[in-house]
């Protein structure tokens, strides 16, 4: 039987505390609420995030996969959304704790397997989308998630745009941007002309304003979901939009 083509997503930040995890939740709860059938893997082995977002319990974890202690398909956990939503959500923890993570880690594993075993999901959990929660920074598995997406989404706070791997230049994916947890002071004009400055032609972009109730939620939970007639859960809902994979052809 063939490859399923259904779009690989990579979200991905030059550096922590932009949100990334957060949003990358947020995006794939839109999507499931679109009646989409998405998955969420975390690579963020030395900040693991998506676990404790979704809560999740993890007796597999992608980690284990790469060292050869499970199959992808054991480390796939069905989280099921509320509202009755036609979509499914799944996930993939990047690591069960730090022994678990360190045996990937100072271990080594072949990254090939990486990128094996998100094919392999997309095809055995007949998804519509796959999203890469990617780590923060350069290295091996921001690197090969971004190389195997169609899509990256770099999630960044003003004042400190760098282009992260997957960023305008990368052949053969499409690039979005968001500004998240932008102070009320500051006008969209404003950060619209500071991304010009640093990318020339400016890609895609979402500005997210500095949200309190986001803030409370600590990376614990998904603000769509508990804020759906917010601004900002509007915003993330137009950004899932133009995601390939991540909302119906049909509205």
């Amino acid at each position: 039987m063939g490859r399923r083509h259904a779009p690989i997503v990579a979200v991905c930040s030059p550096h922590g505390g932009t949100g990334k995890t957060s949003m990358v939740v947020n995006i794939a709860s839109v999507a499931f609420r679109y009646g989409r059938r998405v998955a969420v893997v975390d690579t963020a082995m030395q900040s693991p995030g998506l676990a404790a977002a979704l809560g999740l319990s993890v007796p597999h974890s992608l980690a284990d996969y790469l060292c050869g202690a499970c199959d992808i398909t054991e480390a796939v956990r069905h989280h099921r959304g509320a509202g009755g939503a036609e979509g499914a959500l799944f996930a993939v923890a990047a690591c069960r704790d730090r022994e678990d993570a360190a045996a990937a880690l100072v271990g080594g594993y072949d990254p090939g397997l990486l990128v094996e075993g998100c094919h392999r999901l997309v095809d055995l959990l007949d998804l519509d989308v796959l999203l890469l929660d990617t780590p923060p920074g350069l290295n091996t598995e921001a690197l090969v998630s971004t190389a195997m997406a169609d899509t990256v989404v770099q999630v960044d706070r003003v004042g400190g745009y760098r282009e992260a791997p997957g960023g305008p230049g990368t052949a053969g994916s499409s690039f979005r941007l968001v500004v998240n947890m932008v102070p009320a002071a500051l006008a969209e004009p404003d950060v619209e002309r500071d991304v010009r400055a640093v990318f020339g032609v400016p890609p895609p972009l979402t500005v997210l304003p500095y949200v309190p109730e986001l803030a409370a939620m600590g990376g614990g939970g998904v603000f769509v979901d508990a804020h759906p007639g917010h601004e900002a859960a509007a915003r993330i809902r137009a950004l899932a939009a133009t995601i390939p994979g991540a909302h119906r052809a049909r509205w």
